[in-house]
């Protein structure tokens, strides 16, 4: 079998590498393995910007500050005309190895999209905006930039002139993934921290936000595809207060993506040392007893068919032993999160609420 550790395909054997699947860990011991992270600031200095209807949605542009680095930008939708609080959703964009936009991909009628964003939408979110189609259903959502992505990233001028000669080109999409592996890392090992961890705390500062708003009174609870599925996760096992979630695309054993599903993933997927105490189903455990949707996709090139089976029964088991609701269902789809799952994960939170 093929291998991308090739001739160094006995290293994880070498190694012990056996991540067990009922969590040695909990939230608190997750946030810990995540590393050395700021603390969540008193005042995110919320500033509101205009509102605006577009198609029976009302957004409203929003900013907050978590303390360091550029400003979060975010977009609350409501249903149009809504005059009373409403449960809560955040909506986690995906990665796309697109970082130039961030909540844009989820959200319909805030501007004018580039092609490659539009193909975002096309082909991975059913060629809709699925946040816009959440808040028709009755929620308050709220889908906001995280570290690298939007208002959040490290622009083009940032960007080390070493990587352009490295790389032989002047493309930022391009660039901004490599900075990520070859640049970013670094810096976050020097600095004792994870990507996991930060984009963690980008999410729970933004639940933070969501509880403040006016717009939202009650559970809150959260959704997102591939990169945001697997933030999903991660807020879902270190947030009590968190109603639901929904994670799609972004589920299967560790083991199963040794020999060829490593490089396709980003480092958000792997903070260092995690899979000794906790693989990565472990992790949705770890959320229980919290309510929780996996959508998986049988077809899915970034996962094993085994994967993310076996990944589903050790969850369900693990829910049905603690009496806690859980589902997941297969689509026979590539990586994407289409019209039918969107339908089924919108009808499933509303469960959860109403």
């Amino acid at each position: 079998m093929k291998t991308d550790l090739g001739t160094f395909s006995d290293l994880p054997a070498a190694l012990d590498f056996a991540p067990p699947i009922s969590p040695a860990t909990d939230g608190a011991g997750l946030l810990k393995r995540f590393g050395n992270l700021p603390e969540i600031p008193d005042d995110v200095a919320l500033i509101r910007g205009k509102s605006w209807n577009f198609e029976g949605v009302t957004i409203s542009a929003m900013s907050w500050s978590v303390g360091w680095g550029p400003r979060t930008e975010a977009l609350l939708l409501v249903p149009e005309g809504t005059t009373r609080p409403l449960p809560g959703a955040l909506f986690l964009h995906s990665h796309d190895d697109v970082k130039e936009f961030g909540k844009e991909k989820v959200v319909d009628g805030a501007g004018e999209l580039p092609p490659r964003l539009r193909w975002v939408g096309r082909w991975e979110y059913g060629n809709r905006a699925p946040a816009n189609e959440l808040a028709k259903r009755g929620f308050a959502v709220l889908a906001f930039d995280c570290f690298l992505w939007g208002s959040r990233r490290f622009t083009y001028e940032m960007i080390p002139n070493r990587l352009r000669e490295v790389l032989g080109t002047d493309d930022y999409e391009r660039l901004a993934v490599m900075h990520e592996s070859m640049v970013l890392s670094k810096y976050l090992s020097l600095l004792g921290t994870t990507l996991a961890g930060l984009l963690n705390f980008d999410d729970r500062v933004a639940l933070a936000v969501a509880w403040s708003l006016p717009e939202i009174s009650g559970p809150v609870s959260c959704i997102g595809l591939s990169g945001g599925g697997a933030r999903a996760i991660y807020l879902h096992a270190t947030s009590p207060q968190l109603r639901a979630t929904v994670s799609v695309g972004a589920m299967a054993t560790y083991a199963s993506m040794i020999d060829s599903h490593i490089a396709p993933h980003s480092w958000m997927f792997f903070p260092q040392d995690l899979a000794k105490e906790c693989d990565w189903p472990g992790l949705a455990i770890i959320g229980s007893p919290k309510p929780l949707y996996i959508q998986y996709c049988s077809q899915d090139q970034l996962f094993t068919p085994e994967g993310m089976r076996k990944a589903h029964e050790a969850i369900a088991a693990q829910y049905r032993e603690r009496g806690a609701v859980y589902r997941g269902d297969f689509y026979p789809v590539r990586h994407s999160f289409t019209e039918e799952m969107q339908e089924d994960a919108f009808d499933w939170l509303g469960k959860q609420i109403y």
